[in-house]
């Protein structure tokens, strides 16, 4: 069996994340001693290198106890628990066997000890797909967190520790992880995409956006919505096990012209197709946002308007919106990059950059905002990396995204004339 080796030079011991873990269980945590918990790990350790009929083994995996159904009103409304009649050992095989029946996306494994016999399997909780909101770009609300520890499977030697909404670690092959970051968060992409966010809200003539928002609101909402549809790119091409390259150029003259010297698409797109479908979608959203919201609504009440709303014409906004990111994340599936401009218009895809320098060691930002590098020697990266490291290393305004076909995913820009990346959290 595989085993949850404790690695000193991992970022989070083993012991310091299953005490995490034990101190959060609901009922008495002192019940179950920190072995119980370790060998529940190794277990779903070893499920997730197994194959259930070819396919990877998938699962969410909740330390629940059976009573489970008493959740506050928020939560328990949208759960639906399948109980077994007698609860199931938990082997890995057990788990694997489970996997198809509890899909990861909609529903997860419930264990918890029975006696002095260790941990079982005693059902299963459906929990709809809306928690895939915080990453996937969707427009409704999460919604409140289970109040329990879960660990996911997500690939191959591959757990995520979650409590609630919350990454905690993540167990990957031989080393377990502290949480990585959302870069959706970060400041840098906050700044590159300032003066063009301004530009769209001016653009509307005065009067076509409802005064119930402030300027400065509408450009704030303008930057929430565009990283969501961003987010539904990438988790789209995540999911699909491709993996792929995003490069976001400045928007049309001469940085737009030098930046795409570097980049051969072999699919352009004609500047009247509709390249500007996403401008004009994101502008309507935001005027009818505007239109839902009460006078002198601020950010927050205008964010609720456009996660909650049940509003016809909006959900209509919506489904063009994401049906836009189903495409541009179907054109990543070929190969080469997608290239957009800043405005997230669409330039062209199949792109080979050829930029003809070596690029051989790079930054791993530790944080948001790129303050704490470490060196990180790219000779281990894929062809997708490189290839973005070095059109990165000679045009400074090039954002980057790759994904990878494990699902990794990484920002990568030049900060002060260094090339950086940021390793995303993904679930």
């Amino acid at each position: 069996m595989a085993s949850l080796q404790n690695d000193p030079a991992n970022d989070l011991s083993l012991l310091e994340l299953l005490s995490l873990f034990h101190s959060n269980l609901s009922g008495n945590p002192e019940e179950h001693s920190l072995d119980e918990m370790k060998t529940v790990c190794d277990i779903l350790f070893s499920a997730s290198l197994l194959k259930e009929e070819g396919r990877a083994v998938r699962a969410r995996v909740i330390f629940s106890p059976p009573e489970a159904v008493d959740l506050p009103e928020s939560i328990g409304t949208s759960i639906h628990i399948v109980r077994f009649s007698t609860p199931l050992h938990l082997t890995a095989n057990e788990i694997k066997r489970l996997s198809p029946a509890a899909g990861f996306f909609h529903s997860m494994i419930a264990i918890w000890p029975v006696g002095n016999q260790g941990f079982k399997i005693w059902g299963i909780m459906n929990t709809g797909p809306r928690w895939l909101n915080l990453v996937a770009g969707g427009r409704k609300s999460a919604g409140d967190a289970l109040p329990h520890p879960i660990i996911h499977l997500r690939d191959p030697g591959r757990l995520l520790f979650f409590q609630g909404h919350s990454l905690i670690a993540e167990w990957r092959g031989s080393r377990i992880y502290g949480p990585q970051m959302d870069v959706f968060q970060s400041r840098l992409l906050n700044e590159r995409f300032a003066s063009q966010r301004l530009y769209l809200v001016q653009s509307l003539a005065e009067g076509c956006l409802p005064a119930s928002l402030e300027t400065e609101t509408y450009v704030d909402l303008c930057h929430l919505i565009s990283l969501q549809f961003v987010k539904r790119i990438i988790n789209l091409v995540r999911t699909s096990g491709h993996g792929g390259s995003l490069v976001i150029l400045p928007n049309r003259g001469e940085k737009f012209e030098q930046a795409m010297a570097w980049i051969d698409c072999k699919y352009s797109t004609a500047a009247e197709s509709e390249g500007e479908r996403f401008r004009r979608l994101l502008l309507a959203m935001i005027r009818r946002v505007g239109q839902l919201c009460s006078d002198q609504s601020n950010l927050t009440d205008a964010w609720a308007i456009f996660q909650d709303s049940s509003d016809f014409e909006l959900d209509e906004l919506e489904e063009a919106f994401f049906e836009l990111a189903r495409l541009f994340s179907d054109l990543m599936q070929v190969d080469g990059a997608l290239v957009l401009d800043q405005g997230l218009n669409l330039v062209g895809f199949g792109g080979e950059i050829r930029v003809d320098r070596n690029v051989l060691l790079v930054g791993r930002a530790q944080d948001l905002d790129g303050a704490v590098v470490q060196p990180w020697n790219v000779q281990g990266d894929g062809t997708r990396h490189r290839s973005v490291y070095r059109l990165c290393s000679v045009e400074p305004e090039v954002i980057g995204f790759v994904i990878s076909q494990d699902s990794q995913v990484r920002m990568i820009a030049n900060v002060d004339q260094e090339v950086i990346f940021w390793p995303h959290t993904s679930i």
